[in-house]
């Protein structure tokens, strides 16, 4: 897992470095001090990048952001390929069909519950 999330990180990076410096026109390599840390040297990435995980942004909608493949274009930092952008998820295991269960949000209190906390908070503000 540790693997995939170094490799999806590093795409999120990347796709910030390219709109800044399609915006500003700075190489943002050569302005900032980010160690150089590739996820070839990974073992654990290297999987995720030979599938080319590395080199593909996912717009989980087609509708929404069309105009990241402006951004998202050219040769992946290591050379080995173009850079896609993907309409849809990543494929992989079914998503979990849960229940609403608000509850696991925000607190489920009942009444009494909420009038004694109500009433030990008047308490101690009174004190």
């Amino acid at each position: 897992m540790l693997g995939y999330l170094f490799v999806r990180g590093g795409v999120h990076a990347h796709a910030y470095a390219l709109a800044l410096e399609q915006l500003t026109g700075v190489e943002m390599k050569k302005m900032l001090p980010i160690p150089n840390i590739e996820n070839a040297q990974l073992p654990e990435s290297r999987p995720y990048e030979a599938e080319g995980l590395h080199r593909r942004l996912y717009r989980f909608s087609p509708d929404d952001y069309k105009a990241v493949a402006a951004v998202w274009q050219g040769q992946a930092l290591d050379g080995s390929g173009p850079l896609e952008v993907v309409d849809g998820p990543p494929e992989g295991g079914d998503l979990a069909r849960l229940d609403d269960a608000a509850s696991a949000f925000t607190p489920d209190y009942r009444l009494e519950e909420i009038y004694e906390i109500a009433q030990k908070l008047y308490q101690k503000a009174n004190q």
